[in-house]
């Protein structure tokens, strides 16, 4: 079976979050603090970079039991080294601020 996954992200909306947030700026001018937002942190469009990408969270893709992530477990240095690169600082500050992560494979 083909797969693919995200990391998705969910937390307190802040203004200061806006430039790591899923849309334009402007699409968050009416949003007030601490709304719920979810941000698509990390997408893995092939079961290679699935994998991959659920192996830098310390779980197997298919293991629903680990799919809430613990962001301390994060290999971030891999992270920086692969195809998910450009979104490690976006990551990092929502982890910063207090996200809660999920993998979601799509099967």
């Amino acid at each position: 079976m083909g797969l693919d996954a995200e990391v998705l992200a969910i937390g307190a909306f802040r203004r200061d979050l806006v430039e790591f947030l899923e849309y334009p700026a402007d699409f968050y001018k009416n949003t007030r603090d601490g709304a719920t937002v979810i941000v698509t942190v990390f997408q893995a469009v092939t079961s290679d970079l699935s994998y991959e990408l659920a192996s830098y969270f310390g779980i197997d893709a298919w293991d629903f039991n680990s799919h809430v992530l613990d962001p301390e477990k994060v290999d971030v240095d891999q992270l920086r080294d692969s195809e998910f690169s450009d979104r490690v600082e976006t990551f990092l500050a929502l982890k910063a601020s207090g996200f809660t992560f999920y993998y979601l494979p799509n099967g």
